[in-house]
């Protein structure tokens, strides 16, 4: 059983911070990722055609795993430019 809690997302706080369409959803890339370099959202909060904790779990890996693949790549770049100095 879904139990139906309605459509509106509950994103009023980050008005203005990351894109969102008319309805304030979340505005995502297929790794999750905003518009904000770093910053990544999942779920019911995001443009999406099905709303169910099944597919918000799917999001919920994605955007995990693209956010650690992030900082791993600003750590690696960090070493690097440390490196080369």
């Amino acid at each position: 059983m879904f139990i139906f809690i309605g459509y509106v997302p509950n994103t009023e706080f980050l008005k203005g911070l990351v894109n969102m369409n008319q309805w304030n959803e979340i505005i995502v890339d297929a790794d999750m990722a905003t518009n904000i370099p770093g910053v990544y959202a999942a779920g019911d909060s995001i443009v999406k055609r099905y709303r169910q904790v099944t597919t918000a779990v799917g999001d919920a890996t994605i955007a995990a795993l693209a956010a650690s693949n992030y900082i791993h790549q600003l750590k690696t770049k960090e070493l690097h430019e440390t490196l080369t100095q």
